[in-house]
């Protein structure tokens, strides 16, 4: 970005403040219809399977975005057509990188980072000087739409410089057990265990569908941890029976000559129904099992649902990635 981005941001918030909420409205309708063409263009260029999937949802929820705002344009003023507005994009001029290296990424998803926080910004700066309440409020929820697109993109970015700092990379991933704290980042790690070959038995807390949804198609086993009695699901009482079952999914590995994970998703709920012991009794046997069989056990916890020791034994136990 050649300009200063305050001066920009001033420039457009000077643009729209005396803008009516329809100007306004067909602004941001343009701004989302671009902002989905772009992630969609660094999505065909992203080879990074979580990266790759990643962009394809925040195009897609730009697209969201664009008709939902499209429609309320079209109640509000259903004899007319959004149009142009003279002022500079919300969003910051495109930057496609090559992709060829750990960098890349990160020069990337920072780039995005950056975009979708002055746009935030920008839309706050516009709420506080707005005439009318109705833009205002408008405002406020752009900003917030744009917020939440950054803290997507975030949690990529620090994911990939954990793995950095660490030196883990998923495709070269030494056999064991790891832990996450943040269920988005574990998805985005499984993403790419799955995308480089890794088979994924996942036993998940909240609808298989919305589950699998990022992960494209590839090969993945899902199994709903659920008192609910719903088809392909288990209580949590019957999560230890399954353990056999689970061991020899990571064993079978050593036969077809592929690695293989299991994810279980929240181990604080299965602490909760099964005790504490219970619940160890289940990572330290798969754990081990990943270990004999040259797999992975891969595990979500909130820290806050265990107790000080409770967690020092089970971060002992589990490399804790993020």
């Amino acid at each position: 970005m050649d300009r200063d981005p305050g001066e920009i941001m001033r420039e457009i918030v000077e643009k729209l403040r005396d803008k009516s909420p329809k100007e306004l409205l067909s602004y941001a309708i343009f701004n989302e219809k671009d902002e989905a063409k772009y992630y969609a263009e660094l999505a065909e260029k992203a080879g990074r399977p979580s990266v790759k999937a990643l962009f394809i949802k925040m195009s897609e929820e730009s697209k969201y975005h664009r008709d939902w705002l499209y429609n309320l344009f079209k109640k509000l003023y259903p004899a007319e057509e959004p149009v142009k507005v003279d002022a500079p994009p919300v969003e910051v001029a495109p930057f496609y990188p090559e992709f060829e290296s750990v960098e890349d990424y990160l020069s990337a998803l920072n780039y995005c980072m950056e975009s979708e926080l002055f746009a935030k910004r920008t839309y706050e700066l516009l709420a506080r000087m707005a005439d009318d309440e109705e833009t205002r409020g408008l405002a406020l929820t752009l900003a917030a739409v744009e917020e939440k697109h950054y803290e997507q993109i975030r949690k990529m970015y620090e994911l990939m410089i954990t793995e950095k700092e660490q030196k883990i990379t998923p495709s070269k991933l030494e056999p064991g057990g790891y832990l996450f704290t943040d269920e988005t980042k574990a998805r985005y790690f499984l993403i790419d265990l799955a995308g480089s070959g890794v088979k994924l038995y996942t036993l998940v807390r909240e609808n298989p569908e919305k589950f699998l949804r990022m992960f494209l198609g590839l090969d993945v086993k899902v199994l709903w941890i659920t008192k609910t009695g719903m088809g392909n699901s288990v209580p949590p009482a019957e999560v230890p029976a399954l353990r056999e079952k689970l061991c020899n999914f990571i064993g079978k590995g050593l036969e077809t000559g592929e690695k293989r994970a299991v994810f279980i998703q929240n181990l604080g709920y299965l602490a909760v129904e099964l005790g504490f012991k219970g619940m160890m009794d289940v990572v330290l046997y798969l754990k081990d099992c990943a270990v004999l069989g040259g797999g992975y056990l891969i595990a979500t916890a909130p820290k806050d649902s265990f107790e000080r020791k409770e967690w020092a034994l089970l971060t002992s136990e589990l490399r804790r990635v993020s």
